[in-house]
């Protein structure tokens, strides 16, 4: 069944129908896995075994009487925390949703649904999905599984563990700081971050349920094993907003190129504006240099026409303008006051001041970022990906002391054998998510320190096939997933 566990999507729906595997045996197959290597990771926090086990036996009989099926029909697989899914609890990592279950399936889980997908599980993360780490109270740690010390990323992290150990061959992340773009990197895996706005995310948390405005920044996407199954999953779930689908529809255009020679392809990977350790740079670099004995095109120069302070500072005050939103006010009022104190620059005063600006405030910021998706439209015209890191470093220890806001604040990372700031991880998928962006996470199929080392495809807004199709031409020529040494 070696096979089996690390197959992807793709191939296991062929198997399925062509009768070389059922579901009821897929099922199995992830379940025993879990029940085997689960307890060392703790990617997997709750199941639907029962309700799997039913699904899986219809999806077996439909297909024996010849039932019209979904392109996921029998395909087993779990789902972040942060959606709502019937069956299990939706917690979201968070103490006061330890027993909250929703009566309806998220938005883009009716849709995996309704294409054949069989959810028996959900998948771990940080409290409030606010943290590149995913430990929490209710279910406490997830460990990587290249290396039990190290952290699996945030939010999405139990939902990258789940598909680096082999307990799933899809699953539904979501992405406001990285958070499928970062655990994608660093356990080894593929992770596509959308366009904003062609995912419904009615049914996630955050916001509270009962909530129904979607914030800014936010987007949901799939994770995967390879880049194939991630634009196979990302037709099922794109669908234009509940209220515009009267008049509206949604028809991501094909990719510019087919062939990986046409690609007009840039490279940003120093550390000139943001943090970056150099043995991951190195990593990097090994990629491109893969690229150019392809024959592809390659620019290590190019950079958009922005200042890349500038698009920090914009996505920070609309990043916790959004998270401060959603903070009790006497712990709001706390963080802007300890802020108030502190240094220019410093992270805590970045929040502060995004935690408590005026609707003007606010405001400017949408202006800037209206001149940012501009800035990027250009650059696109010359350039059709950008490749460049995730964050500062590949994946780093475990530093649970402090799961709440001030433990990030005092947080450190090693770049470069130097301490560096925590929150500094931020930068990397902060460029691409302030300008709305998609971006496909894959490996460069390199180790530093015996632990992968991710590259994000940046393309151009609503060109979400673009670095799809790049990924897979880069998945065919140079090989793709590696299974950690479990």
């Amino acid at each position: 069944m070696k096979k089996i566990t690390y197959a992807t999507a793709t191939d296991l729906a062929k198997m399925l129908a062509t009768g070389r595997i059922s579901a009821c045996e897929l099922l199995d197959e992830n379940l025993a896995r879990v029940r085997q290597l689960n307890p060392q990771i703790n990617a997997v926090v709750a199941l639907d075994e029962e309700g799997a086990r039913r699904s899986a036996k219809e999806a077996d009989a439909a297909r024996a009487r010849g039932a019209s099926l979904g392109p996921l029909h029998g395909v087993s697989m779990t789902i972040k925390d942060t959606f709502a899914v019937t069956g299990m609890t939706a917690t979201c990592g968070l103490e006061p949703l330890r027993d909250y279950r929703p009566a309806i399936d998220a938005a883009a889980v009716a849709k995996l649904r309704a294409a054949g997908a069989i959810i028996f599980g959900k998948t771990n993360l940080p409290p409030a999905a606010a943290d590149h780490q995913s430990c929490n109270s209710l279910f406490g740690l997830t460990r990587n599984p290249w290396n039990g010390d190290r952290t699996v990323g945030g939010s999405s992290g139990g939902s990258a563990a789940a598909l680096g150990a082999g307990f799933t061959p899809l699953e539904l992340g979501s992405d406001i700081g990285g958070s499928i773009r970062v655990p994608s990197h660093f356990c080894g895996v593929y992770g596509h971050k959308p366009s904003y706005g062609i995912v419904p995310l009615d049914g996630h948390i955050p916001p509270p349920p009962g909530h129904l405005s979607e914030p800014e920044l936010a987007v949901v996407g799939p994770l995967a094993r390879s880049a194939f199954d991630l634009e196979l999953m990302l037709d099922l779930i794109t669908d234009a907003p509940e209220l515009k689908r009267t008049a509206y529809r949604l028809a991501l255009p094909p990719a510019r190129h087919t062939d990986l020679h046409d690609f007009r392809v840039a490279v940003w990977n120093d550390a000139k504006a943001y943090a970056l350790d150099g043995a991951y740079a190195a990593a990097i670099d090994g990629l491109v240099e893969d690229l150019t004995r392809l024959g592809v095109k390659v620019d290590t120069t190019a950079r958009p026409a922005i200042d890349p302070t500038e698009s920090f500072r914009v996505y920070m005050q609309t990043l916790f303008g959004i998270i401060g939103v959603g903070v009790p006010p006497p712990a709001r009022d706390e963080i802007i006051a300890g802020g108030k104190a502190a240094p220019e620059g410093s992270y805590p005063r970045m929040v502060a001041e995004a935690m408590g600006q005026s609707l003007a405030q606010f405001a400017d910021a949408a202006e800037a970022r209206e001149k940012l998706f501009r800035a990027w439209r250009v650059f696109f015209t010359h350039y059709d990906v950008l490749l460049c890191p995730i964050t500062p470093t590949v994946a780093f220890p475990h530093d649970v002391a402090r799961m709440d806001l001030a433990g990030q604040f005092e947080r450190r990372i090693v770049v470069n054998g130097q301490p560096s700031r925590y929150m500094d991880n931020l930068m990397w998928p902060g460029l691409v998510t302030v300008a709305n962006l998609p971006a496909t996470a894959i490996p460069t199929r390199r180790l530093v320190e015996g632990l992968p080392a991710g590259v994000q495809i940046v393309g151009p807004y609503l060109e979400d096939r673009t670095p799809l199709k790049f990924a897979q031409l880069l998945e065919r020529a140079l090989g793709g997933f590696i299974p950690p040494p479990l």
